[in-house]
């Protein structure tokens, strides 16, 4: 696979922290799930991303820029209420 266009290596954390929340996103059933078009939840799988998710988030503690850290933070906090706002709709 070629693509013209690269992604600058100071920008991979970024693009893993969206891949990440996208894919939670999705999980959750805010998003459709990109394979079948269809909003889906895995409130299982949902809870398995935002853990990873925040993982990185402890683990890189004092490592990331600014704006890493706001991003990362941000979406963690965001992932976490849509969980228990998914998780009290379930019950």
């Amino acid at each position: 696979m070629t693509s013209s266009k690269r992604i600058d290596p100071k920008d991979l954390f970024m693009v893993l922290i969206t891949q990440l929340s996208s894919s939670a996103w999705s999980q959750l059933g805010v998003n459709p799930n990109p394979l079948t078009g269809k909003k889906e939840i895995n409130l299982e799988a949902a809870v398995m991303t935002i853990g990873i998710l925040e993982a990185l988030l402890f683990k890189t503690m004092g490592n990331l820029n600014k704006n890493e850290d706001k991003f990362l933070s941000e979406s963690v906090r965001d992932l976490k209420l849509s969980l228990i706002k998914q998780s009290g709709k379930k019950q």
